[in-house]
């Protein structure tokens, strides 16, 4: 029965990639169904280890930044960022001062925040469809949270590691940023719209709330979804089997190494945790999760396309955009590990290594949080000083 099942399975995806679309999903939904159906306790134990990684983690890191983020644009901080970036941000990545607020608060909370922010400042017609999908270039990012905390602490045992592997995954997002600046024109500087003043507030922080719990709710569904495809791949051994077969065309650990990339697009938490407990090398180990960390993979993918969905946002390109930031991150993660750069000592040997402050970069984002705040009050009054003299 399994290897039947292994059999269907393969069949599906390469229906999907090669005959027809819409049939090789259709085959995959029917052996999902019949699978829970033949292995129920299979199912209801990765559904509940899903469920458990979405209350335990995704509610208790994402729910307080949608919700401030809500509350955060309606009282115009996103504004003051606007000014204080707009010139490097058009020079860098042909945005305006926006892509640095989602820039920001997508690298402090991670995913799908990027895309969550987009797709709320465009139905505020505080950008444009087309600037908002610049902005996914560079600012649909993980967080430090998850990479060094969850992958680098908690997996790999070495939070040093996860401090690498956040670096490459940043320095990946601002070149990838760089690189399609090029085949965008520029931003308008023009600002679409502004929050009316006397709109009614006592109803701001219901809203809040309730928007971001449906969209906590709908990240809730896809992790819980995709834990149990994953755990009945495990329990059928396909990626045994796909291994094997790859072993009689590929050389060395290529096979290995394209099953654990293959297993990890799926669902981005399980896939850090399966690279973390494989065979390879550290330095190998590394350089693969900060390619799927970019990536971001199928669970997260499904996240943005629905949360983006009003938004005509081209999804075909968010996905190229992912996977070139994936590569970027990858590259940048090998030549770090090269050079070096962390007091020139050994992959094997992270644990040695001191860092003086590692909130640094928190304290940085803050204070030029309240700085640009202050600088776009000064501005305000200066400008209504001027209207009130004519």
């Amino acid at each position: 029965m399994l290897i039947f099942l292994q059999i269907l399975f393969v069949i599906s995806i390469l229906s999907f990639f090669f005959i027809n679309k819409r049939y090789g999903i259709k085959i995959f939904l029917l052996l999902i169904l019949f699978s829970m159906f033949l292995f129920p306790s299979v199912s209801i134990k990765n559904a509940r280890h899903g469920y458990e990684l979405w209350v335990s983690v995704i509610i208790s890191s994402l729910l307080p930044f949608f919700i401030l983020n809500d509350l955060m644009i309606y009282f115009e901080i996103p504004d003051a960022l606007f000014h204080l970036f707009s010139k490097p941000f058009e020079i860098l990545f042909k945005t305006s001062g926006y892509g640095a607020y989602v820039f920001i608060l997508s690298i402090f909370s991670g995913y799908p925040t990027g895309a969550k922010i987009v797709s709320q400042l465009i139905s505020e017609k505080k950008i444009s469809e087309y600037e908002g999908q610049k902005i996914l270039n560079f600012a649909s990012t993980s967080g430090p949270l998850f990479v060094v905390g969850a992958v680098g602490a908690g997996m790999l045992k070495n939070e040093i590691a996860g401090y690498v592997v956040f670096i490459s995954h940043i320095l990946g997002a601002i070149a990838n940023g760089i690189l399609y600046s090029f085949f965008y024109k520029r931003t308008s500087k023009n600002i679409f719209n502004f929050k009316n003043k006397n709109e009614k507030t006592k109803n701001i922080f219901y809203s809040a709330i309730t928007n971001s719990l449906l969209t906590t709710g709908l990240i809730g569904g896809y992790i819980i979804f995709f834990s149990v495809i994953i755990g009945i791949f495990k329990h059928i051994k396909l990626f045994t089997m796909l291994t094997f077969l790859l072993s009689k065309f590929l050389p060395g650990k290529l096979p290995e190494i394209l099953i654990l990339l293959f297993q990890s697009i799926i669902e981005i938490s399980n896939g850090c945790n399966i690279i973390a407990t494989s065979n390879l090398s550290l330095e190998m180990i590394l350089i693969l999760e900060c390619f799927i960390i970019s990536f971001s993979g199928v669970s997260i993918i499904m996240q943005a396309v629905t949360i983006l969905h009003d938004c005509k946002i081209n999804i075909k390109n968010y996905i190229i955009s992912k996977f070139s930031h994936a590569l970027l991150s990858s590259i940048i993660c090998y030549i770090l590990l090269k050079i070096r750069l962390f007091n020139s000592i050994s992959v094997s040997n992270f644990n040695n290594i001191h860092i003086p402050n590692k909130f640094i970069l928190i304290q940085l984002m803050l204070i030029i949080i309240l700085f640009s705040l202050l600088i776009y009050r000064i501005k305000a009054y200066y400008k209504t000083i001027k209207l009130m003299r004519k």
